[in-house]
């Protein structure tokens, strides 16, 4: 490949990340915001999200069905601390304050890795370190 090709691939490359990584800030502001609909946008319709503890969500439809119905959180906010992207993957990191729908308190440092098909997200590993949510 010569340096021009090279360059103008790389290039390319580093917007692809960016983007990526764009996509992944953005994710946490709308989740914040439970604003919910152009979040799911983000996600392939055969998401599969892995959670310690708990069965995987496989599929858009049960991926709803966990932030609509089943997720534990009632409200609050994702502080990232952190971004590195590899290739296809973005991981992220931070700590969460906020309640949970049982109106408990809850504060809990988090890292998240999501793998990217295209410019969409199809999985995703969520890892607690203080409490589980």
């Amino acid at each position: 490949m010569n340096a021009k090709i090279s360059r103008a691939v790389s290039q390319q490359r580093g917007m692809e990340m960016q983007n990526n990584t764009a996509v992944i800030l953005r994710y946490y502001q709308l989740v914040d915001s439970a604003d919910y609909e152009p979040m799911f946008g983000m996600f392939s319709e055969d998401i599969i999200y892995e959670r310690g503890g708990h069965p995987a969500i496989d599929g858009m439809a049960d991926f709803r069905g966990f932030y609509l119905n089943e997720r534990k959180i009632a409200s609050g906010r994702h502080v990232v601390e952190s971004v590195v992207e590899n290739g296809d993957w973005v991981a992220a990191r931070g700590v969460f304050t906020g309640e949970l729908r049982s109106g408990e308190p809850v504060t809990t440092r988090w890292a998240d890795f999501h793998h990217f098909r295209g410019e969409r997200i199809c999985r995703r590993y969520t890892y607690f370190a203080d409490q589980a949510v």
